[in-house]
């Protein structure tokens, strides 16, 4: 068994990390409860895959924590702050870099640092000039930015050369699959707080 001391260090960095998530949701506008709820969910059903379609040895499947609810977040957040059109202009500028930055490996798609926090800095640059006297709409288009344009980008580009590529067995590869530690999530998330540190307090 891990040490009381050792088992205490990950707790604490666990509730910092918790405390992060939470601030980034408040960021763009969810209150304290309806932003923990959302970490927690996101936790929660970081163990749940919902598999879309096979391909030669590839069971394609989306993570519904890692990816499910930040995409459906990011649709929520551009609706409501009625921001759509700059943040699809900010998903295809994301998608671009979040593209070049990743590689297919039999692993998955994969990105090392520091090349994987470039999409977050595009997304919340982008959203800082195309709102820069809202720092809700600023936040909201940087999450939906992030979170899509990684999607689209990291995942949904390389797809093909992932499902061609060759594997002894039978693999499944899960869109978000390492949940709130995915490029999927974090990108929003990171975004979102650069913006915060960008804007400062109100």
């Amino acid at each position: 068994m891990l040490p009381l001391l050792t088992l205490l260090v990950i707790a604490f960095a666990f509730y910092i990390f918790y405390l992060i998530l939470q601030s980034a949701f408040e960021e763009v506008g969810f209150n304290g409860w309806e932003a923990s709820i959302i970490v927690f969910s996101c936790i929660i059903f970081g163990w749940v895959n919902i598999p879309l379609f096979g391909y030669n040895k590839w069971t394609v499947a989306i993570n519904v924590g890692g990816a499910l609810i930040p995409v459906a977040i990011s649709i929520y957040l551009m609706f409501s702050r009625k921001v759509v059109l700059r943040s699809i202009v900010g998903m295809a500028v994301v998608a671009y870099f979040a593209y070049n930055v990743t590689s297919v490996t039999p692993d998955g798609v994969v990105s090392s640092f520091p090349y994987w926090l470039i999409p977050p800095v595009v997304a919340s640059l982008y959203s800082i000039v195309v709102s820069v006297n809202s720092k809700k709409k600023a936040a909201s288009i940087a999450y939906a930015s992030g979170t899509m344009g990684v999607l689209i980008g990291a995942d949904l580009l390389h797809l093909r050369e992932l499902l061609n590529m060759k594997i002894p067995a039978s693999t499944m590869a899960s869109i978000g699959g390492a949940t709130i530690l995915d490029m999927v999530f974090l990108t929003g998330v990171i975004a979102v707080i650069i913006d915060a540190i960008l804007y400062g307090k109100d």
